[in-house]
């Protein structure tokens, strides 16, 4: 059971680690714009950084908890390399959304002006147009007023269209939005846990040692048995006048 764990630990280590280095490599060559060291050295230290706990925990195991202590510092350098390489990357993906939102909104803010505008012309046309209905005869002016009643009418449900489309993928902001730095926070601390749990040593086996408060009251009841103080008498030797 302890080696299935430890091996899917690894599985996840791995997975985890070599998404932060694909991610930082893929960063790195966008602001690069072409293959050069730096590019090369994002994944590998992104890699490196997973397996920086094992190596502090093998170094103080070995009785240098100096070098153990410099790993640690080590650490900080190489998980922010792929932290922030993460966390940019989820900014940009979190900006597009939104600048995307925002122009729908904006598309349906500009959809509702315009069928205001068009409902306040169809009520001067109709009023005209009633008017017009009113003479005797309608006339070349008549008709022109009837004309144009029906012109705004059909504005008005074509500029109701519209905005109904723009409504639609006008979509409201979530009230629970997850920070940027959120995703690759837990990327980072799952590829440290996960592969140093796979490679740590297990307990060392031996003798547990009986603690002491233990032990003294076992020398005490040893002391006080009856076996053991004749053993005790028998090795006085008596006195003898001479």
């Amino acid at each position: 059971m302890v080696i299935a764990v430890r091996l899917g630990a690894l599985a996840l280590g791995f997975s985890c680690a070599g998404l932060g280095a694909f991610g930082a490599l893929e960063f790195t060559r966008r602001l690069e714009g072409e293959v050069t060291y730096l590019v090369l050295a994002a994944p590998l230290i992104a890699v490196a950084a997973a397996f920086v706990p094992a190596f502090a925990e093998a170094t103080w195991r070995g009785g240098h908890p100096l070098k153990a202590l410099l790993w640690w510092a080590v650490l900080v350098p190489a998980g922010a390399v792929v932290f922030f390489s993460a966390a940019e990357r989820v900014h940009h993906a979190k900006a597009g959304a939104q600048a995307e939102r925002d122009a729908f909104r904006g598309a349906a803010s500009r959809a509702q002006v315009a069928l205001t505008r068009a409902e306040a012309e169809l009520a001067v046309a109709r009023a005209d147009a009633n008017k017009a209905r009113g003479q005797k005869q309608c006339g070349p002016a008549c008709r022109t007023k009837l004309a144009a009643e029906a012109s705004a009418q059909v504005d008005v449900e074509a500029a109701r269209r519209d905005l109904l489309l723009a409504e639609k993928r006008a979509t409201a902001d979530s009230p629970l939005q997850a920070p940027a730095w959120l995703l690759p926070a837990a990327l980072d601390l799952v590829a440290f846990m996960a592969i140093w749990t796979g490679v740590s040593k297990g307990p060392v086996k031996g003798r547990r040692r009986e603690p002491a408060r233990r032990r003294r009251r076992r020398a005490r009841r040893l002391s006080k048995s009856p076996a053991r103080r004749s053993v005790a008498n028998d090795n006085v030797v008596p006195f003898s006048a001479a």
